[in-house]
């Protein structure tokens, strides 16, 4: 009896010791606290007649739960800190929090303030720097500038934020499920007086050891631009060819068939940019920042599941 009870109490410590083995194991590999990127290009407003600032709907990740609270400080590039602005968070679904910018601080002045108040007029460049209790957890870099305007009647000069968001983009398809559609997502802007301006979008996907046109978006749409940055998302087709083609290209279509490809794209005529990417083992790989093993946790371009990053070249 003594012998099957020893047994027992053998099987079960072994048991323990193995599901604490697989607990720590969890715990290790748990991802350090970030920002949802496209939130992030999608969450800082700013206003070209007056250079009033915002941060709105930013989604941070990986946060240690529903309860945290941080703050950013918004210096120029030099160190100078600025503003402060403090946050608490509202889990959505995990491991995604949005934050609530629920007051901020002037700095240079010593005292509370409105965050909607908060204006960057000078030409330079900006740092935001995100931190909790346990230190920063993510920088990110950007500037403004300003284009004087010649004509008394369009409405004064405008000032506009530059960064980032004219070098990245991303190839999307919905929930990592590979018989979706293939989309390109992109952040545009107008850059000039005028509000608003019409823009025709040519995008195409090359297979690089062939040259092969793989992919094209439907050429017909016209699309406008404001002078802020507005993310646009571009179904892409098989390329037409007569009066066939133009069926939609869906994500399986590529990762089919491993390689380098590239990604160009021109905005009314004019080149705009291209975009390099690999295929390898039937998935998109990452680069660079977009990168989790290589990339410096503090700049990490954070995905999700379903979203590749790439920079232009």
């Amino acid at each position: 009896m003594s012998r099957k009870v020893n047994g027992f109490v053998i099987i079960g410590l072994l048991t323990m010791i193995l599901l604490g083995l697989v607990c720590t194991g969890a715990r290790s590999g748990t991802y350090p606290p970030g920002i949802s990127y496209s939130s992030m290009l999608n969450g800082i407003k700013y206003f070209p007649r007056n250079g009033g600032f915002r941060l709105y709907h930013i989604q941070a990740t990986f946060l240690p739960g529903p309860d945290t609270k941080g703050w950013v400080i918004l210096s120029k590039k030099d160190g100078e800190k600025l503003y402060r602005y403090d946050f608490k968070v509202e889990l959505l679904k995990a491991p995604y929090y949005l934050m609530d910018f629920y007051k901020a601080e002037d700095l240079k002045a010593g005292k509370k303030i409105a965050s909607h108040n908060i204006k960057l007029t000078e030409p330079g460049k900006y740092t935001l720097d995100f931190h909790l209790d346990s230190g920063k957890f993510y920088t990110f870099d950007f500037s403004t500038s300003k284009l004087k305007s010649s004509d008394p009647f369009a409405g004064g000069d405008a000032l506009f934020l530059d960064g980032p968001w004219s070098d990245w983009g991303y190839l999307y398809y919905r929930q990592a499920s590979s018989d979706r559609n293939l989309v390109w997502k992109v952040w545009l802007r107008n850059k000039g007086i005028k509000k608003s301006q019409s823009a025709k979008v040519k995008l195409e996907i090359v297979r690089n050891k062939d040259g092969k046109r793989i992919a094209t978006n439907r050429p017909r749409t016209t699309y406008t631009l404001q002078q802020t940055w507005n993310r646009f998302s571009f179904d892409l087709i098989h390329p037409m060819k007569g009066t066939g083609g133009g069926a939609i290209f869906k994500a399986k279509e590529l990762l089919a068939k491993e390689g380098a490809y590239t990604l160009k794209m021109a905005v009314n005529g004019k080149h705009y940019g291209k975009w390099t990417f690999n295929v390898k083992g039937g998935k998109l790989q990452y680069a660079g920042r977009a990168d989790r093993s290589k990339a410096n946790p503090v700049t990490f371009i954070e995905g999700g599941r379903d979203a590749w990053w790439y920079k232009k070249k």
